[in-house]
């Protein structure tokens, strides 16, 4: 349904309806600026980075070729626009954990609360760890929980290739969790 719903807003849009677009761009808007902070860890930056993606996706829909989904489509150009980006600057922010908003529900219990802090703190430091194209592996299976196949259209890479990794640094986290719970115990 998804898929045949972006069919008809893009060929809506080919036509010449701005209305779909705008639907286009709020269906999508929050998923492309959260994929472009994780790559480039810079609010101003990402929503900039955002708003050219879109404007690059209007001007150019006539590529989109209907035989892949929109999505990975849109999030290659949302990765290419962040390349040229840190090409151009040459810098990539670490991520400030203020930055992100807090999901912690108010019905938390302190220890939860504190549990939670911790187990983010640790997914961030362990992503962080990363060479980027893990980072973006693991961040667009989770966030988007898209396929492999999805994963190795938008990285331009196998999808044995984003397999092979995709499971390294599953188990990787694994050992770096069990290390910092050792490190916790002595």
């Amino acid at each position: 349904m998804k898929v045949q719903e972006d069919s008809n807003l893009i060929q809506s849009i080919l036509d010449g309806n701005i209305d779909s677009f705008n639907i286009l761009v709020n269906k999508y808007e929050v998923i492309v600026l959260r994929f472009i902070y994780n790559m480039i860890k810079d609010k101003e930056a990402a929503e900039d980075i955002t708003q050219e993606v879109f404007i690059t996706i209007y001007n150019k829909l006539y590529l989109y070729d209907k035989n892949h989904k929109f999505i990975n489509w849109l999030l290659q150009v949302s990765k290419n626009k962040c390349i040229d980006y840190i090409r151009k600057y040459k810098r990539v922010y670490e991520s400030n954990i203020e930055d992100i908003p807090n999901v912690t529900s108010k019905e938390m219990s302190p220890e939860q609360a504190a549990e939670f802090k911790e187990t983010k703190q640790n997914i961030e430091a362990y992503l962080n760890s990363l060479c980027e194209i893990d980072r973006q592996i693991l961040i667009i299976r989770y966030m988007q929980n898209l396929t492999f196949n999805d994963l190795a259209e938008i990285l331009e890479i196998t999808e044995s290739n984003v397999k092979r990794r995709y499971y390294k640094s599953r188990q990787n986290f694994k050992t770096f969790i069990s290390l910092k719970e050792k490190g916790c115990k002595q």
